[in-house]
């Protein structure tokens, strides 16, 4: 029994830390809060933990994308349970690590990133940074957005919880091994 437990709470340690960081999205450009001169605004990002597959190409649940939402609100599409549309000029789906959106009006203007597999649907975790900028002159944004970097990673905790339960387990089955 002792050998057993040990195993499956290592093995299960592992599979969180490994899963915890396995996906990332970072957007690397526009910085947050950056005045932009637009009107075309290039976003950049960097993905580890995957290959990025063209929607139209893609044949597995798991050929994963991202979608490029200009000044649309992310929140219905968190869950997984809603995809995110097509045919809108500010939802845009993609394998490309940039993309530059054309005729930015002057003003703040926020962009996220949402990691999506191949239904549209979001990746879950959700994996959604986001940046606000401003384009042309004037004032910051009113409402700066979460980033969502410490949100993307709530398998980090698990990683933790599953480290210290194989630790208690240890523990608790040493005292048992010496009262016999």
């Amino acid at each position: 029994m002792f050998r057993f437990s040990s195993l499956l709470g290592v093995a299960l340690a592992f599979t969180v830390v490994s899963t915890a960081f396995a996906q990332e999205v970072r957007i690397t450009s526009p910085a947050n809060g950056a005045t932009l001169a637009g009107p075309d605004v290039a976003i950049s990002i960097a993905v580890t933990g995957t290959t990025l597959v063209p929607a139209a190409e893609a044949t597995r649940l798991e050929d994963l994308h991202v979608h490029y939402l200009l000044d649309t609100d992310p929140g219905p599409y968190l869950s997984g349970s809603t995809p995110v549309p097509t045919g809108n000029p500010n939802i845009v789906h993609s394998a490309a690590l940039s993309y530059t959106f054309s005729g930015v009006a002057p003003g703040a203007h926020r962009v996220v990133v949402l990691l999506g597999y191949s239904t549209h649907a979001a990746f879950q975790p959700p994996v959604a940074p986001s940046v606000a900028f401003q384009v042309g002159a004037g004032g910051a944004p009113t409402q700066l957005p979460r980033t969502g970097d410490a949100d993307s990673q709530p398998g980090a905790w698990l990683a933790v919880a599953g480290l210290l339960g194989v630790a208690l387990g240890t523990l608790i089955r040493a005292r048992r091994s010496r009262r016999f």
